[in-house]
């Protein structure tokens, strides 16, 4: 009897391993499908573009800035991720 049981635990484990890979799987899907946003109507601001490649960017640091800033403000859903992190800021640090 310990035997399955310590069989349907490894499988459990495996399952729930699988889960953090999908949904970094899913995230890059959906990165890609979905199209760039230009502005943020919550923050009243324009959001960063895909940064045009030049090799004297890449030299000085400046290029992989600016992916960086394209790749945190086009992430799929944001605005969702962002208000969940204001929500749980509130009750976490809350007086």
């Amino acid at each position: 009897m310990r035997i399955n049981n310590k069989k349907n635990s490894a499988i459990i484990q495996n399952i729930l391993g699988i889960f953090p890979l999908l949904f970094i799987f899913a995230m890059l899907i959906l990165h890609l499908a979905l199209p760039d946003k230009t502005f943020s109507k919550e923050e009243r601001r324009y959001l960063a573009q895909w940064p045009v490649f030049h090799i004297e960017k890449v030299l000085n640091g400046s290029y992989e800035t600016k992916v960086e800033s394209y790749f945190s403000d086009q992430f799929p859903f944001r605005n969702f991720w962002v208000y969940i992190q204001e929500g749980s800021n509130q009750i976490l640090f809350k007086r």
